[in-house]
């Protein structure tokens, strides 16, 4: 291929670069801005610390160019020069499909930091701290588009998951390019960065099922008695619940700073490993799925056995990203929430946006202190159940109670779903259910299970404690 031999003949060293153009994207909070030059090149800028640009204006920038096919600057000086007559070049309306017929499986140099606006349905929201994700697709296309809301900022009441969104923005991507193994332009990541959340708009509302359902409406009324009988049990044992209680304290007093000592440094361990394993491990299993499905299209039409096994190792690598990506989930939750095991549910739940209105946590009896390991494991066994209930059995509300009992703590989460064979599940080897299973036992407890088709799902674990 010619691409490897151009690409190090364009970039065998820096050089000083000089470019005059518009400034097409600006965004608080990030280090560098998008340009468009006077040929129509567009160049990714690094921000200098003075003076500020703004998008519209005119300005030239000089400073040495990166070793790379894409047009980027590591700014030394920069001026503007006044306001772009007409202002910035207006974004090019693509669908997601010609945009990546365009920059896939090597990336596109022209493309990199223009400006572009497409649609299509919102299929996943990740709340961070600083900033929101979310991921838009059609078809087997589906893009990242990075937005500057922050997890305490509430977002629009339109944008649910399912819901068709218009996204404006600059294209990204991350590429592989290493001069002594002669690897260039392989695509890690694509995104769009808008330039506010006035860049995202609905352009069709997501289908919004009826809430009050006769079901849910006796969920409600047996949640309510349930809870009130707790309530009652929970007077009648009080007494005996303090005097316990004052001869644990002193103990308790005692252990507690030791565990936050070693706590706190497995906290900081676990959010370095899931940050190595994120930044390495994650980003490389992405790019080897994209060479994948490119060497795939470049197979003769007769090769169906070839095909058939490239179809069953991207299936592999899939899977084995799912399995990471829920890792990598559990291990940041566990580490950024709080230390109470209903607090940690809790709070892992207002951060999955499509749990919203579906899930409820509840908890019962007197809460204990519980091993972070031990909260990781049941992070992890409650997120699969959940995720099976709203997943394969399309449940309108689960709830999720945490019961800590005297000799053990019993998780159960019940739903209102399509229900299944419970035989016929466990004879298929399912593989969600077999992972609870493991990770239960794990942890010297046991799992139960009851269902049956069009009947709900209830899941009970015991485990000692």
């Amino acid at each position: 291929m010619a691409f490897p031999a151009l690409f190090a003949a364009a970039v065998l060293m820096s050089q000083t670069t000089n470019v005059t153009g518009v400034v097409t994207f600006e965004r608080d909070g990030l280090p560098f801005y998008f340009m468009q030059d006077d040929s129509g090149v567009n160049w990714r800028v690094s921000r200098p610390e003075s003076p500020e640009a703004a998008v519209g204006d005119r300005i030239t920038v000089t400073g040495e160019r990166e070793q790379s096919v894409k047009h980027r600057i590591s700014t030394k000086a920069l001026s503007v020069i006044g306001k772009a007559p007409g202002g910035p070049p207006p974004p090019k309306e693509v669908t997601l499909a010609e945009l990546f017929a365009n920059i896939m499986p090597f990336g596109n140099s022209e493309w990199y930091g223009g400006m572009f606006t497409t649609e299509g349905l919102l299929r996943d929201i990740n709340r961070r701290q600083n900033t929101t994700q979310l991921l838009v697709g059609e078809d087997d296309n589906c893009i990242q588009v990075e937005m500057p809301w922050a997890l305490e900022d509430s977002l629009p009441s339109k944008l649910v998951l399912g819901a068709r969104v218009r996204v404006t923005g600059a294209l990204a991507y991350t590429s592989i390019e290493n001069f002594e193994e002669q690897v260039f332009g392989r695509i890690e990541n694509i995104e769009l960065i808008p330039i506010s959340g006035e860049d995202v708009k609905v352009v069709r509302r997501a289908p919004k099922p009826p809430y009050w359902t006769t079901r849910r409406v006796l969920t409600v009324i047996a949640s309510c008695g349930a809870v009130s009988l707790v309530l009652l049990v929970w007077v009648v044992t009080l007494r005996c619940m303090v005097r316990r209680r004052s001869r644990e304290l002193a103990d308790s007093i005692r252990q507690r700073e030791t565990t936050r000592i070693e706590a706190d440094a497995s906290r900081r361990e676990r959010l370095r490993l899931a940050a190595d394993l994120h930044d390495g491990f994650q980003q490389y299993l992405a790019g080897a799925m994209f060479r994948l499905k490119a060497a795939r299209n470049y197979l003769p039409k007769d090769a169906e056995k070839s095909r058939e096994q490239l179809d069953k190792v991207h299936d592999a690598l899939q899977h084995t990203q799912n399995g990471l990506r829920t890792t990598l989930w559990a291990m940041n939750e566990e580490s950024e929430g709080p230390e109470s095991l209903k607090a940690l549910f809790s709070f892992v739940a207002r951060r999955m946006a499509h749990w919203e209105g579906i899930v409820t946590i509840v908890s019962e009896g007197e809460e204990r202190t519980v091993a972070r390991h031990f909260c990781g494991s049941l992070l992890l066994i409650m997120q699969e159940a959940v995720g099976n209930a709203i997943r394969h059995g399309a449940a309108k509300h689960v709830e999720v109670r945490v019961s800590f009992r005297e000799k053990d703590i019993e998780l159960v989460i019940n739903d209102d779903g399509c229900g299944f064979d419970v035989g016929a599940a466990l004879e298929t080897g399912h593989y969600g259910l077999s992972t609870m299973e493991r990770r239960i036992n794990e942890l010297g407890g046991e799992m139960k299970i009851e269902s049956r088709p069009g009947a709900g799902t209830t899941v009970r674990f015991s485990i000692p404690a």
